[in-house]
């Protein structure tokens, strides 16, 4: 029950984030869908840093990476809002800016995976 808990909470956390996100966005209108796009890459940014932090070098427990990984990343991250945008946007005949939306949404989203890895080193001296 405490391991639902934890996601529970998390996920609570990382969706308020993802809402925040898109607030910030919501006062110039994009037509491109940046508050998915910015989600996604700051939650691949937290989740290699989280698994730096867990994995190589405090060795987190269970309940701190369910906490932050599935709970807080899964919430603040947005493959169905993704999915649903970018459908929309080839539905409005604007299929260059929806493979657009594919292709930075894939390269961010490894890039910030990677920033994380690469500070969470850089921080723990790894």
């Amino acid at each position: 029950m405490k391991d639902l808990a934890l996601v529970f909470v998390g996920g609570g956390a990382g969706s308020l984030a993802r809402y925040m996100v898109g607030k910030f966005y919501q006062q110039w209108q994009p037509a491109f869908p940046y508050t998915t796009l910015t989600a996604n890459f700051l939650s691949c940014l937290v989740f290699g840093f989280v698994l730096i932090l867990g994995v190589q070098k405090l060795n987190i427990n269970f309940s701190l990476k369910l906490l932050l990984i599935t709970g807080f990343c899964g919430g603040f991250s947005t493959y169905s809002a993704f999915t649903f945008e970018t459908v929309e946007l080839f539905k409005a005949g604007q299929t260059g800016m929806a493979f657009v939306n594919i292709v930075i949404n894939f390269l961010l989203s490894v890039t910030g995976l990677y920033i994380g890895l690469w500070f969470g080193r850089l921080v723990f001296s790894i």
